[in-house]
Order: C-alpha cells, then sequence, then structure tokens
C-alpha cells in the first residue's frame, strides 16, 4: 500500500493573501511605468509669455531687423540665434498643435554644443507625456544638411520608433498645412525620416542657402550665402 503525501490546505485567506501580494506587486509595476512615462526633465522650462499675442521684442528688434539687413546686402553673412529668445519667440506662437490624433504644446529649445534637445508637451489619445527630442545636426560635404536625431523620450523611456512612426503619419495626414509649399514639405519630411535635406530657404524677394551650422551652448551660428531663384 503506497504512502500518499496529504496536500496542505489552501484556505480562503491564504489564497487571499497571494491574490493581493500579486495585486500588490502588479500595481507597483504600473506606477513605476507611469513614473517613467510622466518623468518631467529639470531642464524643461517652456516660455509662457503673459500676452502670446504681442510680438516677441528679441524678433521684432534683434533678429528681424539683423536678418533682412544682411539679407537685402545679397552678400554672405554670419547670423547668431540665442536660446532664449528663440525660446521667447517660438513661446508666442499658436498652442497646442494638433496633428490628428497627436498634439504638441509648450515647446523649449536648449542648445548644448554639438547637441540640439527640443523638449515639449505630447499628448496622444488623452495622455500627455514630455517627449525630448535630441539631435546632433552636421552639415554634409555636399552641402546638405542632417538634424541627425539620436533619441526620442517620453519621460524616461525611449520611444524613438513609436514617435517617429507617429511623426510620419501625421505628417502624411495633414499635407494641407503646407499649403502647397513643397519646399517645406520636403523639409519636414527629411528632419521626420532622419535624412538629409538641401537647406535652401525663401524670404521675401530672396533666395539664402544655410552654409555653415554651430551649435554653442545658448546659441546657434548659421551662415548663409545668396541662391539664385
Amino acid at each position: 500500500m503506497k504512502n500518499e503525501k496529504s496536500k496542505p490546505n489552501e484556505t480562503p485567506s491564504s489564497t487571499g493573501f497571494w491574490l493581493w501580494g500579486l495585486g500588490a506587486v502588479a500595481m507597483g509595476v504600473l506606477g513605476g511605468v507611469c513614473i517613467l512615462f510622466w518623468y518631467t526633465p529639470r531642464s524643461y522650462k517652456p516660455v509662457r509669455p503673459e500676452n502670446t499675442e504681442q510680438a516677441s521684442v528679441y524678433l521684432t528688434h534683434e533678429l528681424g531687423p539683423e536678418l533682412f539687413s544682411q539679407i537685402q546686402r545679397n552678400k554672405p553673412f554670419e547670423l547668431i540665434v540665442s536660446q532664449s529668445g528663440l525660446n521667447d519667440i517660438i513661446g508666442r506662437w499658436d498652442w497646442p498643435q494638433q496633428f490628428g490624433e497627436m498634439s504638441f504644446s509648450d515647446p523649449h529649445v536648449i542648445f548644448s554644443s554639438p547637441s540640439i534637445l527640443l523638449m515639449g508637451t505630447l499628448t496622444y489619445e488623452g495622455v500627455s507625456s514630455v517627449v525630448s527630442i535630441t539631435a546632433l545636426p552636421v552639415m554634409n560635404p555636399d552641402g546638405t544638411i542632417n538634424i541627425n536625431i539620436q533619441s526620442v523620450r517620453l519621460g524616461m523611456v525611449p520611444v524613438t520608433t513609436l514617435v517617429t512612426k507617429l511623426a510620419q503619419k501625421a505628417f502624411d495626414e495633414n499635407q494641407i498645412r503646407f499649403d502647397g509649399d513643397l519646399k517645406a514639405a520636403e523639409t519636414v519630411g527629411a528632419i521626420i525620416r532622419n535624412e538629409p535635406f538641401d537647406p535652401v530657404f525663401w524670404f521675401p524677394d530672396y533666395w539664402m542657402r544655410v552654409s555653415k551650422l554651430s551649435i554653442e551652448p545658448g546659441s546657434v551660428k548659421l551662415g548663409f550665402l545668396p541662391e539664385e531663384s
């Protein structure tokens, strides 16, 4: 006759204990994931002007006059754009910008040699998180520029592939926003795909080519050449 080992009795209280334990672990993991996604970098300090209808003084009294004065000379020139000034300009734009199911708001740019960090609040299907895009722009020997995106993070979570797909989808579905400006559409599309683009831009009555690009802490220096139309 075989000896049969008796099975330990599982009481309702012991079962409830294990269920409670598993639930606590699951909630802990979920909470950790939420913390990672909702993490806000200390450096994220978007400019929120009190009167967004008033034009940026940096744009109207410094950057704009210098840019158009140099352009009208129709000669090569350099232009320095400050980080604080640029953030004041973009802080006055109409935010949030909606792209299908995704919206972007409260941008903040940081120039830190040799990189550019763009941060903002990304909202998708009602859930918001701070997106951080790190790029290492380079001027190629053939004169094209590659923004060279290195990483995209939501909070602390790397999501480069996911955000790239969402951005491409939003770009494809919102071509009307470019209002027939094929050059602008090509440039934005190349940036999303992390491809080089020809840095030729139109200003009133003039075409200009970006010929130099260097990033320093707090500013970016751009070189321009007149371009035949």
